[in-house]
């Protein structure tokens, strides 16, 4: 199951419960709300390396065989227009 994203406020709202209980004594309910606190976090992190990675794939495809700057530059600061080597 995924839920995207999660709002901020269910988040701080989720951490607000996590000390009320903890103040409360119930450690186990604590340590739960806790682990849910971290695979929340830990998942939208997750997501975004994933969708980083799967642009960089197709990012890979955008960019290849495209001149490097040194090229460009040799390219755009020729005087005359014509290629090197020709009179």
């Amino acid at each position: 199951m995924v839920c995207q994203p999660p709002h901020p406020d269910s988040l701080m709202g989720l951490r607000r419960l996590r000390e009320e209980v903890k103040e409360r004594g119930d450690e186990c309910l604590a340590m739960l709300l806790a682990g849910i606190d971290m695979y929340t976090s830990v998942g939208r992190e997750w997501e975004l390396l994933e969708i980083m990675r799967k642009f960089a794939h197709e990012a890979e495809e955008m960019v290849q065989n495209t001149p490097s700057a040194a090229e460009l530059k040799k390219l755009y600061e020729r005087e005359d227009g014509r290629e090197e080597g020709e009179a």
